[in-house]
């Protein structure tokens, strides 16, 4: 009979070890899963948040804005202090070429679209407007930018819901 309880303590310690074995095998894949997926979901939410996010692109204007109505204005023998008055100083007083004015404008407006740009050039003669040249995208003679805006801005919309309609 001894014999057969000592068999079976033996059976029984062995049972026991072989479960507590299991169970911190089963510990550690539980641990090894848990990290596994919460490494996976940072991963997801790190890629998601970078498609939501993009960044700012500031609408960059330089140079002299033009209208047509200036252009008008412009007509041969028109003397150069008035020329000054009418469009302001030239953006390009070529030192080399000093019977030459050049007003460029540039347009970067930050959507991924092309850059506009545009100029004027003016030649003198004995102080006088002899001839002026427009480049720039197709205009008949005018530069115009768009300055208009789409839709009212955040300080708008945040006004309107504060105050009370009309």
């Amino acid at each position: 009979m001894k014999s057969q309880c000592k068999k079976s303590c033996r059976l029984q310690k062995t049972v026991f070890s072989l479960n507590s074995a299991m169970i911190a095998l089963m510990k550690i894949r539980r641990a090894f899963i848990l990290r596994s997926v919460s490494i996976a979901s940072l991963a997801c939410l790190c890629l998601v948040n970078a498609g939501c996010f993009s960044s700012y692109r500031v609408e960059i204007q330089q140079g002299n804005v033009i209208s047509a109505e200036q252009i008008e204005k412009l007509i041969p023998g028109t003397p150069r202090d008035e020329v000054r008055f009418i469009l302001g100083t030239p953006l390009i007083e070529d030192p080399f070429h000093a019977q030459r004015w050049d007003y460029f404008y540039s347009l970067d407006p930050a959507k991924g679209e092309k850059v506009t740009q545009y100029r004027l050039s003016i030649w003198f003669e004995d102080e006088k407007i002899a001839r002026t040249l427009v480049e720039g995208a197709g205009l008949p003679g005018a530069i115009q930018p768009d300055l208009e805006e789409d839709s009212p801005g955040f300080f708008s919309n945040l006004w309107d819901a504060v105050t009370p309609g009309d």
